[in-house]
């Protein structure tokens, strides 16, 4: 391994595709990204263009490669992928339906439906995946009931699609086929029962292989055009959620990967693969030998832009419609000023229905225990505590369920840019918190698998040392018994929304 070794990380998200280069010491050297919509045809769902994708992804790795700084060589490209995609095609590889993305509910009745199948829980079990509309198993049925397809036709990802246009072979990663609700994570295999219950067989899915796997054979149009190097390894790597709890170095069993975006998750490695009985969190392949337990919520960022966008007068908002920096200084502010429990003022987050660890997509968000003294930074100070204690209940199932407490938690997304966000997730956590060097964790994790199956490093273990948080912050004891007190309110709260819903 010498220290003009590059990696390129490719990882594909939602609203954009990011290209990272690292270094063989984990240090980000350069990123790009290319950004492309989410189209919403209907209410509730949510669509995206394959081809449009694919040449962002195209373009990313051509100018990745044209930039690379003087002394460097890259050594593979390696990819992270968005989970719960799904799209059908023809034999042909052709898109016959645009690929699906995980905030599409268009299949919500089904799930009702598979739930009441009485093989629901057996599927859990095998798959680690609950019963659940972010999962193609029940838009795989979707499509099927409503839309004419030929009757040979193949059902992938995103990440799929673009092995395919950039190797013409279809394949797929172990971690990403165990996100789908089709993969049996204990064989590793695709579930012969969850199959059965779609009426398909493992033909219409692509053969599955190692995170670490390398495909050394590219498309040659496609390699010419993005100036790929002949000969190029290209590691397929695997799903951005478990990526980002290796890259941002919580692979221990003290730590916990906590990821607020514009929906958040929390995740913990873990070695064998243990599943909910009660069906509350999922359970997904991460290595070869490496599984992440956890849970998401849609209560993320997208709850505090709307409180936002719905508190504050709008003068604040740039012309473009994105939020001031100034403001978001402003409402940290005024949240600062608050004591921890907003004094009595409770928000309920779920503000597009409940997932983990209640998978209650009927459930509604309130402001509870308001009155006259409460103000804007009240309202800001509930917002934010809500929102971390969606997450933190994912955290507290894990723990109930593993009998454990979680020393660290490793974050990231856009909160970590208030102080006052990170105090808040200490003390409901009673953790530690620690604020990664950097953001792309997910990318990172990618490299660092691209560099075990090169044989740059011999294992996870390699890169402990190379792990330096860029801040830290400790829990203040009787801020924590102050949400721990709160916390019984919310559940209370919580449990009669959810009891009057008709």
């Amino acid at each position: 391994m010498s220290e003009s070794d590059l990696i390129l990380a490719v990882d594909i998200g939602t609203g954009a595709t990011k290209a990272v280069l690292f270094d063989s010491q984990l240090q980000q050297i350069a990123l790009l990204r290319k950004h492309y919509p989410i189209l919403v045809p209907s209410k509730g769902w949510g669509e995206q263009e394959p081809e449009t994708i694919f040449q962002a992804v195209l373009a990313a790795i051509r100018d990745s490669l044209a930039n690379v700084p003087a002394g460097y060589q890259i050594r593979a490209i390696v990819f992270s992928s968005q989970l719960y995609s799904v799209l059908a095609v023809g034999l042909d590889g052709q898109p016959l339906t645009n690929s699906i993305p995980w905030s599409d509910t268009r299949c919500a009745e089904i799930v009702q439906q598979i739930r009441q199948h009485p093989d629901a829980g057996l599927i859990h079990q095998h798959t680690g995946c609950p019963i659940a509309s972010i999962y193609p198993l029940a838009k795989i049925r979707w499509i099927k009931e409503n839309l004419r397809l030929p009757q040979e036709v193949r059902f992938i990802t995103i990440k799929e699609y673009i092995l395919y246009r950039l190797t013409g072979r279809f394949v797929v990663d172990w971690a990403m086929a165990s996100a789908t609700g089709l993969f049996n994570i204990h064989l590793k295999q695709w579930d012969e029962l969850a199959l059965s219950l779609l009426g398909i067989t493992a033909a219409n899915l692509s053969p599955s292989v190692s995170p670490r796997a390398i495909l050394d054979h590219w498309n040659e149009d496609v390699r010419k055009s993005a100036g790929i190097p002949y000969g190029m390894p290209l590691v397929i790597g695997g799903g951005d959620g478990q990526l980002a709890s290796l890259g941002v170095g919580a692979a221990t069993s003290n730590a916990l990967a906590v990821n607020v975006g514009t929906s958040a998750a929390a995740r913990a490695v873990i070695g064998q693969p243990q599943v909910d009985p009660q069906g509350r969190l999922w359970t997904y392949i991460a290595d070869d030998d490496l599984f992440v337990i956890g849970g998401m919520v849609s209560s993320g960022g997208i709850v505090f832009e709307w409180f936002l966008n719905n508190f504050f007068s709008g003068q604040e908002t740039l012309g473009d419609g994105n939020i001031d920096q100034e403001l978001y200084t402003y409402v940290d502010r005024l949240a600062s000023d608050i004591p921890p429990g907003a004094e009595g003022l409770l928000f309920i987050p779920y503000l597009s229905g409940a997932q983990a660890p209640d998978w209650s997509p009927l459930t509604r968000g309130s402001f509870t225990g308001l009155d006259l003294r409460h103000q804007r930074g009240h309202f800001t100070r509930a917002v934010l505590e809500g929102i971390t204690r969606s997450v933190y209940r994912i955290s507290e199932t894990i723990e109930s369920l593993q009998d454990r407490h979680f020393e660290e938690v490793y974050v990231t997304g856009g909160l970590t840019a208030s102080k006052v966000w990170l105090q808040i997730a200490a003390d409901m956590f009673n953790a530690v918190i620690a604020v990664p060097e950097t953001a792309e964790g997910s990318a990172r994790g990618a490299a660092m698998l691209a560099m075990i199956s090169l044989g740059m490093r011999s294992g996870l273990e390699d890169f402990q040392g190379l792990f330096v948080p860029r801040q830290r912050i400790l829990p203040d004891e009787t801020a924590s018994r102050v949400y721990q007190e709160q916390h019984r309110r919310f559940l209370h709260i919580l449990a009669q929304i959810r009891g009057s819903i008709g």
